[in-house]
């Protein structure tokens, strides 16, 4: 059963998610920011198991960071260049699916955020929305605690 679908700009690489994310984020980090062009990434995580691709073939440009050594490898359509996943090596069980190639863009509601303290200072967040200045997790991997805004 389909929870959600969607795919790239170019229609060419398509997926489905069986169940809702177990997080919907947006990340206002510099490799984000850089990565996509724009204020902040809007993602989705999900495990990989949860969701299905047809057979098209995404290219792969592994970015290792030089704060933390782990890589983030970002996964796009080979013919219009859609970001369509990312995956770590922190969370290898993981993929995030990028939020903007649903197909019905009204399903999932970004309600919290990373790295607020590198956010575009003209970016506003939701009264209920949980922030974060850094990561949602600390180094250590336990739950780190959201900011007033």
């Amino acid at each position: 059963m389909t929870k959600h679908s969607g795919g790239c700009l170019c229609g060419i690489v398509r997926f489905e998610l069986s169940t809702n994310p177990e997080i919907v984020y947006g990340c206002h980090c510099r490799f984000c920011k850089k990565s996509t062009g724009t204020a902040f990434r809007s993602g989705m995580r999900c495990k990989k198991e949860n969701v299905t691709f047809n057979d098209a073939e995404l290219k792969t440009y592994i970015y290792t960071s030089p704060e933390h050594g782990r890589s983030i490898n970002v996964h796009f359509c080979p013919i219009c260049a859609t970001t369509v996943k990312a995956t770590t090596d922190r969370f290898p069980e993981a993929q995030v699916m990028m939020l903007g190639t649903l197909d019905d863009l009204s399903a999932i509601n970004v309600e919290m955020h990373m790295f607020a303290d590198e956010e575009m200072k003209w970016v506003s967040f939701g009264e209920a929305d949980n922030v974060y200045a850094k990561n949602r997790l600390n180094a250590d991997g336990s739950p780190a605690t959201p900011i007033e805004v």
